[in-house]
């Protein structure tokens, strides 16, 4: 059928309210690519679709499309071995879980739908990869601990680290307070450092990452702290490779 025809016939018209019945993106993009069928035998079969999907609203049912998303982009990427982010992981775990549960419908309908039934026989439940998803990836797209013993350790230790750093900070503003221009812990660069007094820099000791405009204060991270500070960042360095290689699987 030539695009002059398919103008006569406003098809495009026809086009626009089917899609805007669609409920998902995929949807709406192959109701948007459909073309009239030129064979009696592609007709009939697909008004015998359309007549089953129309059976299911007759009986005041909706099929249960809730949670499908676009994630061929995903898919895509992951079959190249590209890593997905845990927002992209959690869209494909909600896209396993409504195609099961349109199967489930359909497998489970009050009446017998065959040409309906046979194109959701092509879905395949994945329940165990969308189990395993969910137990390693929160609502929020936070990577969990449990998601593997190795980043449950390093998580461990990034905690005691951190624990150690302000716990030492702490100390100092509470018993070098004659050192400091303020008793408080600050950042600077991304580092914990105290306000020291100018003329107490070799008192403190550490590095110097940023002083006062006046210059009579400098924001030092004590030596003590450093060792610390640097094994946490070796932590957050290994939990950043532990987080890439769970999201590559």
């Amino acid at each position: 059928m030539n695009e002059r025809t398919l103008r006569v016939l406003e098809f495009n018209k026809v086009i626009d309210r089917l899609k805007d019945q669609a409920l998902t993106t995929v949807g709406k993009e192959l109701s948007a690519s459909l073309r009239p069928f030129t064979t009696l035998k592609d007709v009939v079969h697909r008004q015998e679709e359309t007549d089953e999907a129309v059976t299911i609203l007759r009986l005041n049912k909706t099929i249960p499309l809730g949670g499908i998303i676009d994630i061929r982009a995903s898919i895509k990427r992951s079959t190249i071995g590209g890593i997905l982010t845990t927002t992209e992981c959690l869209d494909v775990a909600n896209t396993i879980y409504g195609g099961r549960q349109v199967k489930n419908f359909m497998e489970n309908f009050e009446i017998d739908l065959p040409l309906l039934e046979k194109i959701t026989e092509q879905i395949t439940p994945l329940k165990d990869l969308e189990n395993h998803i969910k137990s390693c990836i929160d609502e929020y797209g936070n990577v969990l601990d449990r998601a593997s013993p190795k980043l449950h350790g390093i998580r461990s230790s990034i905690r005691t680290f951190e624990k150690r750093v302000r716990d030492k900070l702490d100390e100092y503003t509470k018993t070098k307070t004659n050192h400091l221009s303020e008793a408080i812990v600050t950042i600077r660069n991304n580092r914990y450092v105290l306000p020291v007094k100018q003329e107490s820099k070799s008192a403190i000791g550490g590095i110097v990452h940023d002083q006062s405009a006046s210059g009579q204060t400098l924001f030092m991270e004590p030596k003590v702290v450093v060792d610390v500070k640097n094994k946490l960042q070796e932590a957050l360095v290994q939990e950043k490779q532990e987080l890439e290689r769970i999201l590559r699987k």
